[in-house]
């Protein structure tokens, strides 16, 4: 995940090179439609939307996918996986519950994919329950009920705990830790986030300084408010 806003850009700018633009629209749009974007990935996700808006009316739409075809490309993942959701945003995804389900039954499941999968049959509030399995326990979920990812209070106590501690000594960091409250929010969707707040606020502050090299930040974080490093568990 260090990687994962570097390989989106580059992603990005490889489908731009190749005039491919309606492909490089929805990476953007489903980028910004993510709870929380880093500053600075959101500056240049939005100087990418200004570049290939004027050609986009240009690009025929989507072409229509077979039920084999969702499955197989859900399967295999990566840009297969993209282009088989990208497909299932705008039809009626009823129409697809079976093959969806046999997905989330199969050994081939992504976790980022079971959670988008929910996420979309909830905005169409589907009600029929859909089976899934994660970490070795089974789960039945009726789309309908479900709420967004960030509506769940460990989730706004968090952003507020982040908020509080960052925002006025280091905005940079503080937007890199919401995007990774996002991003572990939604690798546990459809399930809500359960731990306590401020412990999960300290293994993000965490993860993130890690990822950034910053051992003596953290130790100042330590110090600052009186953490036991060996009681926090790791975020992933």
């Amino acid at each position: 995940m260090a990687n994962y806003y570097q390989e989106l850009i580059t992603r990005i700018a490889e489908h731009i090179s190749r005039e491919e633009y309606q492909e490089a629209s929805e990476l953007i749009e489903e980028e910004l439609k993510l709870p929380y974007v880093p500053m600075d990935t959101y500056d240049r996700l939005i100087s990418f939307r200004d570049q290939i808006k004027g050609y986009l009316s240009k690009e025929p739409s989507a072409r229509f996918l077979s039920e084999k075809e969702v499955f197989e490309g859900l399967c295999r993942g990566g840009e297969n996986a993209y282009q088989a959701i990208s497909f299932l945003k705008k039809i009626n995804i009823r129409e697809y519950l079976d093959i969806i389900q046999e997905y989330l039954l199969s050994d081939q499941t992504d976790r980022m994919i079971i959670s988008v999968l929910f996420d979309l049959c909830r905005q169409q509030e589907v009600g029929r329950e859909l089976q899934y399995c994660d970490n070795g326990c089974w789960h039945s979920v009726r789309p309908s009920l479900l709420e967004d990812v960030t509506d769940n209070e460990t989730f706004a106590r968090t952003l507020g705990l982040l908020q509080e501690r960052f925002e006025n000594r280091n905005p940079s960091f503080m937007q890199l830790c919401f995007g990774m409250l996002g991003e572990y929010a939604y690798l546990r969707y459809p399930q809500p986030l359960d731990k306590d707040s401020e412990k999960l606020t300290d293994q993000i502050v965490r993860y993130v300084c890690r990822l950034n090299g910053d051992e003596e930040g953290w130790k100042e974080y330590v110090s600052e408010y009186g953490i036991d490093e060996k009681a926090i568990p790791e975020l992933f």
